[in-house]
């Protein structure tokens, strides 16, 4: 009988490369981060650091080098995404600099592009229902469209979504999602290029629970998951990995159930609230498979959660972290983050599903 296995994988320590906070997309076999903090509210370097997923090898691309193309400032939370409809373009939206965190995308409707192949950046206009500025937001691509949810305004804490399509440059405002508003939440989309799924969040208190949008019919639906085998589903958590795959994975077992999206870490309840990311907080070290089942009775699947332990070294554990799918399309990968000795973290790691 087949059997799903998951297994980490170290693909470097970066001791140049320690932060939190940050982003981080990957095309091509190689991830590219910006931004984050090393220490509290001050933004590190500017420069795009490019790892090789496969080798562990790492260059760096600067304002210094650019041929004096237009580059953005650093970023402290921010979304750096990868469209899934070309293999060169990465855009970067939204994020807080200097000391005081004032948002550094506002209303202007800019939106940074990144091409990989050329190395070059380009600010480029958009126009519609333009998202208000922000922070420790969420944002994902499905096709030519991106999806930006949540995050952190000059006061509060958002619930909104918005799509941005590449093809038009326009944003549309979506339905709100179910409340409250969050930040250090993760909306992901998940294969077939129907629905998206989020999970968990800060709201002045860590969240759970799985929120699904149906692009088609433009509406939220809160999931009962259940959990394979019984027992509790996964902790509440922010600030945290959640992807989904590029295919579903069938388990191979004759139920018909898909692995569809791949968890991992993030921080925990009992984090000292008030401290935020000037302080250490307390982060898991699971990780989980979303799974889908087939139904003939309705359009949306049904999910439950699948709990892995993965073979191999693992990372410790941490949350305020930066990943994405893997180059593979079964799994995450994931750099730096925050540790519970307040510790920021340069190790990058990428974790993999498959049935054997």
């Amino acid at each position: 009988m087949p059997t799903l296995t998951a297994s980490w994988r170290k693909i470097a320590t970066l001791d140049t490369l320690q932060r939190s906070s940050h982003s981080l997309a990957v095309t091509g076999g190689k991830a590219y981060i910006f931004g984050g903090e090393l220490k509290p509210r001050q933004p590190v370097d500017a420069d795009v650091h490019v790892l090789d997923v496969e080798d562990g090898s790492l260059s760096t691309l600067s304002s210094s080098s650019s041929n004096s193309s237009p580059w953005p400032p650093s970023h402290v939370g921010a979304t750096l995404t990868s469209s899934s409809s070309s293999d060169t373009s990465l855009y970067l939206w939204g994020g807080r600099g200097g000391k005081d965190m004032s948002a550094l995308t506002s209303d202007s409707g800019t939106i940074w592009k990144f091409d990989t192949k050329d190395q070059r950046w380009e600010e480029v206009e958009t126009r519609g229902e333009r998202p208000e500025g922000r922070s420790y937001h969420t944002m994902c691509a499905m096709g030519d469209t991106l999806y930006l949810h949540a995050g952190c305004p000059s006061a509060g804490r958002l619930s909104t979504l918005h799509s941005l399509s590449l093809t038009t440059l326009s944003w549309s405002a979506l339905p709100s999602a179910p409340e409250p508003g969050r930040g250090g939440t993760v909306l992901t989309a998940l294969p077939g290029g129907r629905f998206l799924a989020r999970f968990g969040g800060f709201a002045g208190y860590e969240l759970g629970g799985l929120d699904v949008f149906d692009v088609r019919a433009k509406e939220w639906r809160s999931i009962e998951a259940g959990v394979e085998g019984g027992g509790e589903g996964p902790p509440k958590r922010s600030v945290h990995a959640f992807v989904g795959l590029r295919e579903e994975l069938d388990l191979g077992d004759g139920s018909g159930k898909k692995v569809v999206a791949l968890m991992a870490m993030g921080e925990r309840e009992a984090a000292p609230k008030e401290l935020g990311h000037d302080g250490a907080g307390f982060f898991h070290s699971d990780s989980y498979a979303l799974l889908s089942h087939p139904t003939s009775t309705s359009t949306l699947p049904q999910f439950s959660w699948l709990k892995i332990s993965p073979s191999g070294p693992t990372p410790s554990p941490r949350g305020w972290l930066a990943s994405a799918l893997s180059p593979s399309g079964r799994g995450l990968v994931v750099h730096g983050g925050l540790d519970e000795r307040n510790e920021r973290l340069g190790d990058a790691w990428v974790l993999e599903l498959s049935v054997e």
